[in-house]
């Protein structure tokens, strides 16, 4: 697999809770790929998401799949990536008009 098609593959990462990607969140902010390690950023909306780990664990474990290392860093969403994020949240979130309360 090419390092473009794997960065496409990773970018197709669904939310357990909104029909949307993590990539379309802001919550993937970054993918890159050097040799066999898959570098990724995590932006989170706030601080203590209870679900953290299994978003990251969900792109670990198939970039891991296709025999790639994984490494990652995570920070706090600006103000204007925060509001992008709950814009999208509220219009896909999987349990109906109501947003998470993360």
């Amino acid at each position: 697999m090419s390092e473009e098609d794997l960065i496409k593959v990773l970018a197709l990462v669904e939310h357990p809770s909104i029909n949307s990607t993590l990539k379309e969140l802001g919550i993937l902010s970054k993918i890159e790929v050097k040799g066999q390690l898959v570098k990724a950023e995590f932006s989170l909306p706030f601080a203590n998401i209870p679900i953290k780990d299994d978003m990251i664990g969900s792109v670990q474990i198939l970039a891991e799949s296709f025999g790639y290392d994984f490494l990652f860093t995570e920070r706090i969403m600006d103000e204007a990536e925060k509001q992008h994020f709950l814009a999208v949240e509220q219009a896909n979130w999987k349990g109906g008009s109501a947003a998470c309360s993360c």
